[in-house]
């Protein structure tokens, strides 16, 4: 078990659960943001947003971010908790369920999308409103040319609390569809704990504490409020575990990250990824389920690789 070039199932069965743009759909989507871009009204209501935690990060809280300025309100509908992502902005939330909303941006449809946001803010009582959804960023070239994006680290500045060597996100998430395989099973998040605090590792785990797992023994900064996991994150040196969300915050923290997954192509994303120049570790391509000693093996690679380097680069540039 190693670092090899492999395909996965889930990739495909990924797509097919999540809803896909038609031609006509990256049309309609591509008027629409030049309208938003050039044309806006005073008012944006931006969402929902009911897709993956990734996607969120990646491809769409900055573009959100970037209209902030430019209009005098933005409203936000997203999943609870999200409101750090969105500084600035009015958040309310939507009852769809992480479990059964697929992946990508979601199965809802663009139809559903605007009727929801629409509902939204007839609820609100706003007028002269324009509408973001996901259909005005549905592809790289809508989103590199058509619409701006911000990114910005989300790292805090003065993090509460003790500092760690590192930090764990164990994921334990149950969705309908084609990634049941990729949580890391408990036995082994707990070998590889035990086994971290034997080297003298100070450790702690982070995420949601209903979509994550923490063994017993090691500090639990998970969160419902993604404030919260921020600020735990901001107080490590690495985070570690399968390529999932948390991940991907970590990246916007400015936080080094070690990873594994079963897909070169995943680790192809993470890396387009890294606006900010992050280092990565990659422990495995070829499986979610890396051997615990393989896991320790690359973690201690990587520590004493970032106590050679002077630091990441935080110059944003755009994922492709």
């Amino acid at each position: 078990m190693g670092i090899k070039t492999s395909s996965s199932s889930f990739r495909q069965a990924a797509l097919a659960a999540s809803y896909q743009f038609s031609l006509g759909d990256k049309i309609v989507g591509a008027l629409g943001a030049l309208r938003l871009r050039f044309f806006p009204r005073r008012i944006l209501v931006a969402g929902p947003f009911a897709g993956e935690f990734g996607h969120e990060l990646m491809d769409w809280q900055a573009w959100v971010r970037a209209q902030v300025g430019r209009y005098d309100e933005v409203h936000v509908i997203t999943y609870p908790g999200r409101e750090a992502l969105y500084p600035g902005c009015h958040v309310h939330t939507h009852d769809i369920a992480l479990e059964k909303a697929g992946y990508r941006y979601g199965r809802m449809t663009p139809l559903q999308w605007e009727e929801m946001a629409r509902a939204k803010a007839q609820e609100l009582g706003l007028k002269n409103y324009d509408v973001l959804t996901a259909l005005h960023l549905c592809t790289r070239y809508h989103k590199r040319y058509l619409l701006p994006a911000k990114f910005e680290l989300l790292r805090a500045s003065s993090p509460p609390g003790r500092f760690y060597d590192m930090a764990f996100h164990f994921r334990r998430v149950k969705k309908e569809g084609p990634d049941q395989t990729r949580n890391y099973d408990p036995d082994l998040c707990d070998q590889v704990a035990a086994s971290c605090r034997q080297r003298g590792y100070s450790i702690c785990c982070v995420g949601h504490p209903l979509y994550s797992y923490c063994p017993a023994g090691v500090d639990d900064l998970r969160s419902e409020d993604l404030q919260s996991s921020i600020n735990a994150i901001s107080s490590v040196r690495l985070l570690a575990g399968e390529l999932s969300g948390p991940m991907h915050l970590a990246q916007l923290c400015g936080v080094p990250i070690l990873i594994w997954a079963d897909g070169q192509w995943r680790i192809d994303t993470c890396k387009s990824w890294n606006v900010f120049h992050v280092p990565i570790f990659v422990v495995a391509n070829d499986t979610h389920r890396p051997e615990p000693d393989l896991v320790c093996e690359a973690i201690d690679r990587a520590m004493g690789e970032l106590r050679q380097q002077s630091g990441p680069s935080t110059k944003p540039t755009l994922p492709t």
